[in-house]
């Protein structure tokens, strides 16, 4: 049975849902983050947090968790839309609300230690010339997608799928996304010998491990903004 479960972790699973959550909810949502970004509370924390391969050099990305009353309905919407399920013991966690600014991304990962991962696109409009694309690899075999973050789209990450967020430009509206992730598994279940080599042929494949900074001042800048935002919200 362990192994069976194992199993059923790593497979790997990308499946997306339009029209996702009650227009009434979002609204909801958006009223609780507006009526947050003008509090002196400090209910923010930023992607300053984030493993540095995640977090590279992007634009300090504010994050703000949902209260439970927020969060249960976006729960219950994950069960009765997308099909997922999980022991009472093991729920998923908290939602989080992520505003991306221009100039922020998020390096490539898998989310492999959750059970899964979701994301929910909010900006009523979206313009490709924006950046901000859900990039991942093809199940297929057919090599890097994108998705466009459309309204009230959701994803479903499961089984630890690569994927990325490309750069926002400097023309780019604050990108507004719902994060869910499933409980995290065991470090055990993690090791597991075919999921770590996964992992590092994928790294192989595309350079991961390589470094490029052509002009440290950005990179110096972009951590003096992280350790502005983060003080700031503290």
């Amino acid at each position: 049975m362990r192994i069976q479960l194992l199993q059923s972790r790593m497979k790997q699973i990308l499946k997306s849902f339009n029209n996702f959550l009650d227009p009434k909810l979002i609204n909801e949502i958006e009223a609780y983050v507006d009526a947050s970004l003008k509090t002196q509370e400090p209910r923010w924390k930023t992607s300053f947090q984030w493993e540095p391969p995640i977090r590279r050099a992007t634009s300090p990305i504010p994050i703000l968790f949902l209260p439970d009353n927020l969060t249960i309905p976006i729960h219950q919407t994950l069960k009765e839309k997308a099909g997922l399920t999980w022991k009472e013991s093991a729920p998923p966690q908290q939602s989080q609300y992520y505003l991306y600014p221009p100039g922020g991304y998020i390096g490539w990962h898998d989310d492999s230690k959750y059970e899964f991962a979701s994301i929910i696109f909010l900006n009523p409009v979206w313009n490709i010339n924006w950046g901000g694309l859900h990039l991942y690899e093809d199940l297929e075999g057919l090599g890097i997608r994108g998705e466009v973050p459309e309204f009230n789209k959701c994803l479903i990450n499961g089984g630890g799928v690569c994927h990325g967020v490309s750069a926002l430009t400097p023309d780019a509206p604050w990108r507004r996304v719902i994060i869910t992730f499933g409980a995290k598994i065991p470090e055990s279940e993690l090791k597991d010998k075919s999921l770590v080599q996964r992992t590092l042929a994928w790294n192989k494949k595309y350079n991961v491990g390589a470094e490029f900074v052509k002009n440290q001042a950005l990179v110096d800048l972009s951590v003096a903004a992280e350790r502005y935002t983060r003080e700031r919200v503290q």
